[in-house]
């Protein structure tokens, strides 16, 4: 191969990267685009266990036991996302009373924090009477509450709509889910979709041009 033919299959090369890369950072404005009023419409519930020991993951759970009957109290009533962080927000002491409380019934004096934040998640999947619910990579707002230095592997659900019981009814799930509308239900309720995988990728790029790391929840 002489130098000119170099230089034409170098162009040619250079030509379909580009085509690539637009085609795919087009497909990932897409997909932001169409989970954006999902990120708008949803309250995460984020609980970070002090640290991965057995007993700090056993305690995590209990916390998150009383969380979610207490938090889906807090929020009843709530008429969006908006509202239900608002609800959270007023709520924070006693929150942070309760976590503490569960730990000192079991032996456990660490502090635990509380904060209503915006947070980045990566796409998660659970099964609810409806199929698996899928909430597509990207930043959420969030009641985060820390146990101690919440360096153990945590737990997340969704707060608002109320999807965290775990003893909740069909009945019940199908109420929540209804929270959100026609085109967000076909976008979370489904399997794991490659538009997906681009928000997470096209998260990752853009941490990565801002010196960042993006921390899985």
């Amino acid at each position: 191969m002489n130098h000119i033919e170099f230089r034409r299959l170098a162009v040619s090369l250079g030509a379909v990267l580009t085509g690539v890369v637009v085609f795919l950072l087009t497909l990932a404005v897409g997909a932001y685009l169409e989970a954006a009023p999902v990120y708008d419409d949803t309250l995460r519930l984020h609980i970070r266990a002090a640290s991965d020991s057995a007993e700090d993951q056993a305690l995590k759970l209990l916390v998150r036991d009383r969380m979610t009957g207490m938090t889906a109290e807090l929020t009843e009533g709530a008429e969006d996302a908006e509202q239900a962080a608002d609800m959270m927000h007023d709520n924070l002491d006693k929150v942070c009373e309760e976590a503490e409380a569960v730990l000192l019934e079991n032996g456990c004096d660490a502090e635990v924090t509380a904060t209503v934040e915006k947070e980045y998640f990566n796409t998660r999947s659970y099964e609810t009477f409806d199929g698996n619910l899928t909430m597509p990579a990207g930043e959420y707002t969030a009641l985060v509450v820390t146990i101690g230095e919440g360096k153990g592997h945590n737990w997340w659900c969704v707060l608002y709509p109320s999807l965290c019981l775990p003893a909740a009814t069909e009945e019940e799930q199908s109420e929540a889910l209804s929270l959100y509308t026609e085109s967000e239900q076909h976008l979370v309720l489904g399997e794991y979709r490659f538009k997906f995988w681009l928000l997470e990728a096209a998260a990752r790029l853009g941490a990565w041009l801002e010196g960042e790391t993006l921390h899985e929840k």
